[in-house]
């Protein structure tokens, strides 16, 4: 029987599977099955229909790519399912770049269950839900206490990992299935709503740590995206929560759509901050916002693809991306020719990504941004959807 490389499941199908690094797609409705009886040995006759198209703006190149660079990640996971920064470095921002990597397996269509990296997903899962704090002062916390910056003068910063566990956790909760597990997840989510709830400030953002007094932009967005993934699972989440959030990044844009790090009106925009500024809008509901349309139209006018070129580069790809994604249309389709090219053409040997923090954050992030912007043309995760 001849069989068709397809990434995990794009044309559906009953069983998938790896043989010889090719992927088999079977699927009972696209094979015809013919017993001759009564002349000889039965025979058996087998047709397969033509592959799914890829989505628009995919190449074979790109798909080429998303497979060496989930190869990459998924052998250097740790024996305790984690990543660090970088292979070397397993011990630097374990909870973050593991919730991020577990999403660019989710975006494959790999599941707990299903796909050639499930083993994966379901060890990624396993490993967050054991690093959520059960002590009373950060109850809920997904954190290990390895989220020092390394020179950095502002303590841990855990909440980001917290976020993207939360992301990650809230997709898997939708598609588990063992109902003891799928359990155990909704109290985790619960509880890590409960503290994003209470560590909240008092102009609706969020801080580098629940005890930090600072809040700022970046870590406010990356929170309502992980607020938006468990509502839309059904965990509770106050709309007032949303709407404060939502006000926090009103009271920090200025007029020409920027945004800044801070609603201190003292405080510079940051290109990274604006992109996620769009996406948050756009997870609340805020369509039709005047904010949304001066920040699209800024992003559109002066932020471009920068990858290995500027300071932050990855973080504004991974919200560019997104903000031009939700966005759709031409502006979208130009951003990912640009991206999707330059990334193929980036990509190391071995498989993984280098960008412009990675001395800093490393190249295991960078693996992740990389594939999460390549693999959003499959619109595979709700949390991503337009």
């Amino acid at each position: 029987m001849s069989v068709a490389r397809e990434p995990w499941c794009r044309g559906g199908g009953l069983a998938c599977g790896s043989a010889a690094g090719v992927l088999v797609v079977i699927a009972p409705s696209l094979v015809a099955i013919t017993l001759a009886a009564g002349a000889g040995p039965a025979r058996a006759q087998a047709r397969l229909d033509p592959p799914a198209p890829l989505p628009e703006g995919v190449t074979p190149a790109v798909e080429q790519a998303i497979e060496k660079g989930l190869r990459y990640l998924a052998a250097r996971q740790g024996p305790d399912g984690s990543w660090g920064v970088t292979p070397e470095r397993p011990d630097l921002y374990p909870v973050a770049v593991t919730g991020l990597a577990g999403l660019a397996f989710l975006a494959h269509g790999d599941t707990v269950t299903r796909g050639p990296h499930a083993e994966t997903v379901r060890e990624i899962a396993d490993y967050l839900l054991a690093a959520q704090s059960q002590d009373a002062q950060d109850k809920g916390l997904f954190s290990t206490g390895q989220e020092d910056v390394p020179g950095g003068r502002k303590g841990p910063r855990p909440m980001y990992g917290h976020a993207f566990a939360m992301t990650f956790l809230a997709q898997v909760y939708g598609q588990e299935g063992d109902a003891a597990r799928r359990e155990r997840i909704r109290k985790a989510l619960d509880a890590a709503v409960t503290l994003t709830r209470r560590v909240q400030s008092e102009d609706g953002g969020w801080a580098y740590s629940a005890t930090w007094w600072e809040h700022e932009g970046t870590l406010t967005v990356t929170q309502l995206q992980a607020l938006r993934a468990c509502r839309d699972v059904g965990i509770f989440v106050p709309g007032a929560v949303i709407d404060n959030g939502v006000r926090f990044i009103e009271r920090s844009s200025n007029s020409d759509g920027s945004v800044r790090y801070r609603v201190d009106p003292s405080e510079e925009p940051r290109p990274g901050v604006t992109c996620a500024a769009v996406v948050a809008l756009w997870n609340a509901g805020k369509y039709d916002s005047p904010y949304l349309k001066r920040s699209q139209d800024y992003v559109n006018r002066y932020i471009r693809h920068r990858w290995e070129r500027e300071k932050h580069a990855e973080y504004v790809e991974y919200y560019l991306a997104q903000a031009k994604w939700v966005m759709g249309g031409a502006t979208w389709g130009e951003f990912y020719r640009l991206a999707s090219q330059d990334l193929v053409r980036l990509q190391q040997p071995d498989g993984h990504w280098e960008g412009a923090d990675r001395y800093q954050y490393g190249t295991t992030f960078a693996t992740a941004i990389a594939l999460l912007v390549l693999q959003l043309p499959y619109d595979r995760l709700p949390v991503y959807q337009r």
